[in-house]
């Protein structure tokens, strides 16, 4: 009796055998990450005001780095923020606008939120 060495074929053609995998790449570990905390309710959550300033000349799309918050008029009403080089998310209702270049105005934050206080 003689043992012969059985061949994968697929589709009429052969598939080379390999044994040894040496080239295999090792398993990633998942990174732990805590999850970001959340209030558990509105009334938990203190009311801020923040003030900013902007710009008094208009900037070029272009010139805004990712991340950079930015208004369509002189006054910094209806912020936005630049998230990529085509897109900026409204901050009112998050909603993404795609956007191709034009001009714009620089708004800044201020480093400390001022809180109200409640009276008593």
């Amino acid at each position: 009796m003689t043992m012969e060495a059985l061949e994968a074929t697929s589709n009429g053609t052969k598939v080379p055998h390999t044994e040894d995998k040496t080239d295999e790449k090792p398993k990633r570990t998942r990174r732990y990450l805590p999850s970001l905390p959340s209030a558990a309710s509105a009334a938990d959550m203190n009311q801020v005001e923040y003030s900013g300033l902007a710009d008094r000349t208009a900037i070029e799309w272009d010139s805004l780095r990712n991340y950079e918050m930015f208004s369509l008029s002189p006054d910094g009403s209806f912020p936005l923020m630049k998230v990529s080089r085509s897109k900026a998310v409204r901050l009112a209702d998050r909603q993404v606008l795609m956007a191709g270049g034009g001009r714009c105005f620089r708004v800044s934050l201020s480093n400390h939120p001022t809180q109200n206080k409640p009276q008593s």
